[in-house]
């Protein structure tokens, strides 16, 4: 089972913002990440790659300003 890291670009770092993910959706401009129970986690943003040897999951995450 392959399950992936999600992290979030923060001034040109990378912050690990959720482990073990199974799955992700967008709805409107929010990304929903289900872990491998099924527990969504919701963040506003955009996905600014994914890395799927490493398992990785980049995002830009969206601040209340840019809504």
């Amino acid at each position: 089972m392959c399950l992936s890291d999600v992290y979030v670009l923060e001034n040109g770092a990378k912050r690990l913002l959720y482990k073990n993910v199974a799955s992700v959706k967008q709805k409107e401009d929010t990304l929903v990440f289900s872990d491998i129970l099924g527990i969504p986690k919701e963040v506003k943003g955009t996905i600014a790659s994914v890395d799927l040897l490493e398992n990785i999951i980049i995002i830009n995450e969206k601040n209340e300003e840019e809504l």
